[in-house]
């Protein structure tokens, strides 16, 4: 179920440590920035995946998920309204 603490709990400890979040941008009022931040105050590295491709949260971003040069355990998508 969306937003039930076990559940985010169990994402939070078994998708790895690393995540491309597609959209990430410097737009602090997206919602893909706002994902991002809580996630790192879980210890998780962030990578930004933007055609931009600025850097976030002091991680350089990448134009596209095939330019990260390094292993990505997650990958996630932040749709906003």
């Amino acid at each position: 179920m969306y937003g039930d603490p076990a559940t985010i709990r169990k994402i939070l400890t078994e998708l790895g440590d690393t995540w491309a979040v597609v959209g990430l941008s410097t737009n602090r009022s997206r919602a893909a920035y706002g994902v991002a931040e809580v996630l790192q105050r879980y210890g998780k590295r962030v990578v930004p995946v933007h055609p931009k491709a600025a850097t976030v949260h002091g991680e350089p971003g990448y134009a596209s998920l095939s330019d990260i040069p390094f292993p990505v355990g997650t990958v996630s998508w932040v749709l906003s309204s």
